[in-house]
């Protein structure tokens, strides 16, 4: 069973959460429905599978590295920064109409804050426009590899869908059509421009984030805060931080482990085999609720018992 079965989507004005092509009809954004591809998806756990191959990609840009690296809260307070993460992008996608503009909004005047010199005395601005649409890029190829590695097989269909409501959630995060590709040759031929001539292969945000002992350096949790001496978190996460580190290894596209020089060993490879597997088998049988983020169910539930409150107006 999906996020939204095929009748609810039907009660909106948009069937099965079609996409609206932003500019067709008016130059401001438009949200993504419910019975989206993008609802059914971008909210799973199975999705954070693929986030911290994605995040290394974005590091990896030499303007990102410099804004990450000032406070390093990746590193200093990545609890923090996962909540804000959390609570400022997955809106854009599970809210209702009105509330997803208004937090694609704020996400990008938030960005415009961000801007000053590196440790190098490199100047940057996280609205530079290739290094604010790189973050966005690195989105689209995450769900493909979801869907290649864990998920059910796309069709032709549902994959130009899924790239519809890529560019269709890049005009909500404010990014412009020309950095936009709107082909997905087009896309293509963009993300392996900036991987091969834009990404460095190594900075100091890489270094952090490969350790294979990285998630094992993170502070306690705060639910288990002054509840678990901080030696045997690190203890009990040392297991988990290098089973993620072979999955990011596993999961980030070759053209970047070649260039980077990340090796998978066999034994990487026969242990990766086998999570792939394992979660292919699970996955289908979690509750579909336990398959989404709390946020994002309760965005299901919401639209679910107030379908009229996701329409768009008809001439939207």
């Amino acid at each position: 069973m999906t996020a939204l079965t095929q009748a609810d989507a039907a009660r909106t004005d948009t069937p099965r959460g079609q996409t609206r092509q932003p500019g067709k009809t008016s130059d401001a954004p438009v949200p993504l429905l419910p019975g989206s591809l993008t609802w059914r998806d971008f909210g799973t756990h199975l999705f954070t599978l693929v986030l911290p191959q994605a995040f290394i990609l974005q590091v990896s840009h030499p303007v990102i590295n410099s804004a990450v690296t000032v406070e390093k809260k990746y590193l200093y307070d990545p609890w923090g920064r996962a909540r804000g993460s959390l609570e400022l992008l997955w809106p854009v996608v599970y809210s209702r109409p009105d509330r997803a503009i208004a937090m694609g909004h704020k996400l990008r005047e938030l960005h415009r804050q961000i801007k000053g010199t590196d440790a190098r005395g490199h100047k940057f601005h996280a609205l530079d426009p290739e290094a604010y649409s790189w973050v966005h890029l690195t989105g689209f190829a995450a769900t493909m590899t979801l869907h290649e590695l864990f998920g059910a097989p796309l069709s032709a269909e549902e994959r130009a869908r899924h790239f519809d409501e890529w560019k269709q959630l890049g005009a909500l995060l404010g990014i412009k059509p020309r950095f936009i590709p709107q082909t997905e040759q087009a896309y293509w031929q963009e993300y392996n421009r900036i991987i091969e001539q834009r990404l460095d292969a190594d900075n100091e945000a890489l270094r952090d984030l490969l350790d294979k002992d990285h998630f094992a350096k993170w502070p306690v949790h705060p639910a288990l805060e002054g509840k678990l001496p901080r030696w045997l978190w690190r203890l009990l996460m040392t297991a988990p931080s290098r089973m993620a580190h072979i999955i990011t290894k596993a999961t980030l596209p070759e053209r970047f482990r070649e260039k980077a020089g990340l090796r998978l060993s066999g034994t990487d490879r026969f242990i990766f085999r086998a999570f792939v597997r394992l979660v292919r088998t699970l996955h289908p049988l979690v509750p579909e609720k336990y398959r989404y983020l709390p946020l994002a169910w309760e965005a299901i539930e919401d639209a679910r018992q107030h379908p009229q409150a996701y329409r768009l107006p008809a001439n939207t």
